[in-house]
């Protein structure tokens, strides 16, 4: 795929989420409903030890039920956070808990951290399927998605209830066929 002009590329790190992340990424949220959006209605704000703790129990392996990561720019800069669930019987890996640092929003770099989790779930060839769920007014999110080839599946109306809201979750996924023929560069003349 030819590089568009004016279009930064990143060289992201995912550094496995360890305790020394905890302070950096419960300041990302300043209320119940960012962290909602973040995590989803079972996590409460302020986020501590013993909500955080239990997202870095796996390592990277094929039998492991979920991973989690900070990311980190070119300099070493924490940028961003994203997780993987894994449903291996059925071949599937939910892409979840996505956020980027406040500080580093609206440079791009949400596809980009996409593409390097996406990559990771499907470097396992029994993943057949990525899939998420965004909660509708998250118009920013949904576009980064559906640039890296996530296509909307459906819509959970009036799925979550938070302070007096109710908020609609759009379902998104996307196939390994579709990531590989995004991903396939074309042979060289």
């Amino acid at each position: 795929m030819p590089s568009t002009p004016n279009k930064q590329v990143y060289a992201l790190s995912l550094v496995p989420f360890a305790d020394e992340h905890f302070a950096t990424l419960s300041g990302w949220f300043q209320s119940q409903k960012e962290v909602t959006q973040w995590g989803g209605p079972g996590l409460l704000h302020p986020l501590d030890k013993s909500q955080l703790a239990p997202m870095m129990v796996e390592v990277d392996h094929s039998a492991a039920k979920a991973l989690c990561w900070m990311v980190e720019d070119e300099a070493g800069k924490t940028i961003g956070h994203a997780q993987l669930a894994f449903d291996w019987p059925n071949g599937v890996a939910r892409l979840c808990r996505v956020a980027i640092a406040p500080s580093e929003r609206g440079r791009g770099l949400a596809s980009h951290m996409v593409r390097e989790v996406v990559a990771r779930a499907f470097s396992h060839p029994q993943i057949e399927r990525v899939e998420l769920n965004v909660y509708s007014w998250n118009v920013a999110a949904i576009r980064a998605y559906a640039r890296q080839n996530f296509v909307k599946e459906g819509v959970r109306r009036s799925s979550v209830l938070i302070d007096g809201e109710r908020w609609d979750t759009v379902m998104m996924a996307m196939l390994r066929q579709e990531w590989e023929g995004a991903n396939s560069t074309p042979p060289e003349a």
